[in-house]
C-alpha cells in the first residue's frame, strides 16, 4: 500500500518521537522543526466558533484534517494552521478520546511532509497554550498520512486507515473554501463502507481574508478551488 501510519506517541525505529525530540532538526540541531506561532487573530475567531461549529454532531471516533503546503521555511501555512487550530478545539473540548488523522505528503521540493509539520506545529502550540499535560495526551492521538498531494489521493490513502482503525464516524477539518469538494469526493468513497462524515468547515476564513485585504489570494483560490472542480466533474463526464 501507499500509505504510512505514524502514531505521535509511539516511537519506531528510524522516526522521529515528538515528546523525546522536540526541536530536534533533520541534522539533530535545535531549528529545524520549531513552528511559527499563530497570530492571535486566527487564535480568536476559531476558538470563538469551533465549538459552535461542531454543536449538534455526534461523538466522533475521529478527525481527519487535510493537508496544506508548507510555507517556505517548511513550516505549516496560515491556511494549515487555521485548520489544525479548528481541529485542536474540537478534539479538547468534544472528543478528547478521538484520534486525528493528518493528511498531506511531500510538496514543493519541502524535506518534510505536509501532515509531520503539522504534527509538530499541533504538538509545540498545544504546550505552549494549553500545557505539557494536553500537549503529551495529544502525542498518541496523531496518526500520519504522509503519502497524499492531493485531496483525491488523500481520500483514496486514508479510506484504508479509516477502515483498519475501525472508523464509523468520522470528522473532517478543512477550510470554508476546500470543504464541499473534499466532502464530496470523501462521501463518494466512504459512503459505501457505511462510513458516517460530517464536515466540519474552519469559519470566518473568507472574513479575515477580506478584512486584511488580501483580495489577490482569495482570488488565486477561487480560481484553484473552481479549477479543481472541473477536474472533479470531468472526470464523472469521462466515466458515464
Amino acid at each position: 500500500m501507499a500509505w504510512e501510519v505514524v502514531a505521535f506517541g509511539l516511537h519506531f525505529p528510524g522516526q522521529l518521537n515528538p515528546l523525546r525530540d522536540w526541536g530536534r532538526g533533520p541534522g539533530g540541531g535545535g531549528k529545524g522543526l520549531r513552528p511559527l506561532a499563530p497570530s492571535p487573530n486566527l487564535n480568536h475567531y476559531l476558538m470563538s466558533n469551533a465549538g459552535l461549529m461542531f454543536k449538534g454532531h455526534p461523538t466522533l471516533d475521529g478527525l481527519i484534517v487535510l493537508g496544506s503546503r508548507l510555507n517556505p521555511q517548511e513550516k505549516p501555512g496560515r491556511v494549515a494552521r487555521l485548520r489544525l487550530l479548528h481541529a485542536l478545539k474540537i478534539w479538547n473540548e468534544h472528543c478528547p478520546k478521538a484520534q486525528i488523522l493528518i493528511t498531506g505528503g511531500y510538496t514543493g521540493g519541502a524535506a518534510i511532509s505536509e501532515a509531520r509539520a503539522m504534527a509538530h506545529w499541533s504538538l509545540a502550540w498545544v504546550e505552549e497554550n494549553w500545557g505539557s499535560e494536553i500537549k503529551e495526551r495529544l502525542a498518541p492521538c496523531l496518526i500520519l498520512e504522509e503519502a497524499s498531494r492531493n485531496t483525491l489521493a488523500s481520500v483514496h490513502h486514508t479510506l484504508p486507515l479509516i477502515i483498519n482503525l475501525k472508523w464509523q464516524v468520522v470528522g473532517l477539518v478543512s477550510d470554508i473554501l476546500h470543504i464541499r469538494r473534499a466532502h464530496y469526493l470523501f462521501k463518494r468513497h466512504f459512503s459505501p463502507h457505511r462510513i458516517t462524515l460530517h464536515p466540519l468547515p474552519v469559519s470566518g476564513v473568507l472574513k479575515h481574508y477580506w478584512k486584511q485585504r488580501r483580495f489577490l489570494w482569495l482570488s488565486k483560490m477561487a480560481l484553484r478551488e473552481g479549477g479543481a472542480w472541473l477536474k472533479v466533474l470531468g472526470r464523472r463526464v469521462v466515466r458515464k
